[in-house]
């Protein structure tokens, strides 16, 4: 016969046997505890404090200790919240926006190649173990990745990052003929981390367009990861637009789209004439709209 079923043993004495009933009967109480402070001693407490603590400490405090209200705090205790009548309301609601009016901005017409105005973005290159079959690639030590960056028009530039002993070198095909033998020496580490290097191409190459300088890109190997590259353009165009019959300084980054276009970017308008570009309401995305005195602008970059 087993222990708990003999004659003479109660449930309850059965249900305090093993460490499963301790458990059941010590939530039971921590449970019924927290209810009756819940309900019963918190409001008592709750009372006292306010009807003898609250006015007794207020009585004994000298009036030199009490902090007198800041004028921020005197002007918001007394300040009324504005009334707006139903009417009014509705005919805001209802007004329709501000006709937009369309903008061309051709960046081939004053806008020049220049360094940073605005903040870059950074874009992932990811890196593969394998390369492709038809490259020609040159002797390297160490660890060899490669990847290819890809531009507008499909302009493919192949790299291959080598390395040993934390020592890097970029290789980039540059004339862009799969062949990584013909175009001079790899990049060397510029930076102070790992590998850090700048790549600079004919900016009239890259865009298509009759236009002098370089297209400056800035290779990074990616501190937590040996299969990515990041990289971001350094090479900026800066011009002006005119709105309202008055001109403000602009900014066009390959930024969005890493892609050597620009046309696709947006644009950044320096609005206060402060020499600084602050978003989100002087850097535009591609395709938003500037409201600037009741008129709605957006733009339409192109060459």
């Amino acid at each position: 016969m087993r222990p708990d079923r003999q004659i003479g043993v109660s449930p309850v004495q059965r249900v305090h046997r093993g460490p499963r009933g301790r458990l059941v009967v010590l939530l039971v109480f921590l449970v019924g505890g927290a209810l009756f402070y819940r309900d019963v001693i918190h409001p008592q407490v709750r009372q006292f404090w306010e009807a003898e603590v609250v006015p007794r400490l207020a009585r004994e405090t000298p009036a030199s200790a009490r902090r007198a209200p800041s004028p921020a705090e005197a002007a918001d205790a007394g300040r009324v919240p504005p009334v707006v009548h139903r009417e009014e309301l509705i005919e805001a609601l209802q007004r329709p926006p501000p006709a937009v009016t369309e903008v061309p901005v051709r960046l081939s017409g004053g806008f020049r190649p220049g360094g940073f105005r605005i903040a870059a973005v950074s874009h992932p290159l990811v890196l593969a173990t394998e390369p492709p079959r038809a490259w020609r690639l040159p002797a390297t030590a160490g660890r060899a990745a490669y990847g290819a960056l890809v531009l507008q028009g499909g302009r493919q530039y192949h790299v291959l990052l080598a390395g040993a002993a934390g020592v890097y070198r970029l290789y980039v095909d540059r004339n862009r003929n799969g062949d990584l033998t013909d175009d001079g020496a790899p990049l060397a580490n510029e930076g102070t981390g790992r590998f850090a290097a700048s790549l600079r191409l004919p900016l009239q190459e890259v865009t298509g367009r009759p236009l002098e300088g370089t297209y400056d890109l800035w290779f990074s190997l990616d501190e937590r990861r040996d299969d990515r590259l990041q990289v971001y353009s350094r090479t900026q165009l800066s011009g002006e637009v005119t709105l309202g019959g008055r001109s403000y300084p602009a900014v066009v980054a390959d930024n969005v789209v890493l892609d050597g276009d620009y046309t696709n970017d947006g644009i950044a308008i320096d609005l206060d004439d402060d020499g600084r570009f602050k978003g989100p309401r002087e850097v535009l995305a591609p395709g938003a709209a500037l409201e600037l005195s009741g008129v709605a602008y957006r733009f339409e970059l192109g060459w």
